[in-house]
């Protein structure tokens, strides 16, 4: 019995040994893509850029295929910044990988997307959920042979799509939305269900009444500070930060306002903007430093004209791109 657990012993240390030398990088590099950068951006880099798809995506009229953090990156002096991003990363993704962040690593300021429409039940509860609950499992901070085994083995939470759905239309049907103006659709179900732009020989203009429905699912919500996952994650963000001593900035993403109003009307933008002055005001009492591009970008330089979307052309990513830099080089030797 003691030769056998002694053998026991000895394979678990020599597969932990053969996978964190062999295996765990490339793995990294293909299922935790984010911690595989930050392994070694932290040590090159004063500045780090935490985003998902905004930052990189292009228009295929862009002449300018620069990042968002490539364009911030050539706009401060005295600094280097790389940006790391992931597709649909929300702050419960990035959260991990802040963690992970080493005290003694060059890097002393964090930029953190901030996406308005992350604190929404479609995002809350989007389908792809449980592929990223997967992946965090690559980001705990544990041995790397036992964080695959809790990927492969399923040692995570695992939502299905039909779970979400359910969730997120049971929140559209009883979610109240409470304002001190009139407002006769006060949830997004009968918001929903509203005819919105009928035409004069009967019935309604269909594409740009499902864009307009897009955007209501999208921003019509009130941020519940006790109970919003978002919040949660944003919070332990800046605790972390504050522990670290990482100068810490929240980045908020532009969103198309124009559009939201002329499709929907001021009282959807109301919802986008309190929920914006929200955020601000409760994360600089905790001592971050707030970037708001909100309401910074036009809506012709707005990527997909059919969903509502944080994807820019050139010009929206260097609008977004100059104010992260302007505030960066604001607050250069604090």
């Amino acid at each position: 019995m003691i030769l056998k657990g002694l053998a026991v012993i000895g394979t678990v240390f020599l597969s932990h040994f053969i996978y964190s030398k062999i295996y765990w990088e490339p793995e990294l590099k293909d299922q935790g893509y984010m911690l595989f950068n930050l392994r070694e951006f932290q040590w090159h880099n004063d500045v780090l850029y935490l985003g998902e798809s905004s930052n990189y995506w292009v228009s295929p009229n862009d002449t300018d295929k620069r990042t968002i953090s490539d364009m911030i990156n050539d706009s401060i002096d005295g600094m280097r910044l790389s940006g790391m991003q992931v597709p649909a990363y929300h702050a419960g993704m990035f959260l991990p990988i802040i963690d992970l962040i080493d005290t003694s690593a060059r890097v002393k300021k964090l930029v953190v997307t901030m996406n308005l429409r992350s604190f929404g039940k479609p995002w809350i509860y989007s389908p792809q959920e449980s592929a990223l609950l997967r992946t965090k499992c690559f980001y705990q901070n544990a041995s790397p042979l036992y964080n695959r085994l809790c990927a492969t083995l399923g040692f995570h939470a695992s939502p299905s799509a039909d779970e979400q759905d359910k969730k997120m239309l049971h929140c559209f049907e009883f979610d109240t939305l409470k304002v001190n103006f009139e407002l006769p659709h006060n949830t997004i179900k009968t918001w929903c269900e509203q005819e919105k732009f009928p035409l004069p020989e009967g019935g309604e203009d269909f594409p740009k009444r499902v864009l307009a429905d897009h955007y209501i699912k999208g921003y019509a919500f009130q941020i519940d500070v006790n109970n919003n996952p978002r919040i949660h994650d944003f919070d332990k963000i800046a605790e972390i930060c504050k522990q670290k001593n990482i100068q810490l900035y929240f980045n908020i993403l532009a969103e198309n306002v124009e559009w939201a109003d002329s499709l929907v009307g001021p009282s959807l933008v109301y919802f986008m903007k309190t929920n914006r002055d929200l955020l601000v005001k409760r994360y600089s009492e905790k001592g971050v430093i707030m970037i708001d591009n909100l309401e910074k970008v036009p809506g012709q330089y707005f990527g997909e004209k059919d969903w509502t979307t944080e994807h820019y052309t050139q010009e929206g990513r260097m609008i977004v791109a100059q104010n992260v830099a302007k505030t960066l080089m604001l607050y250069f030797n604090q």
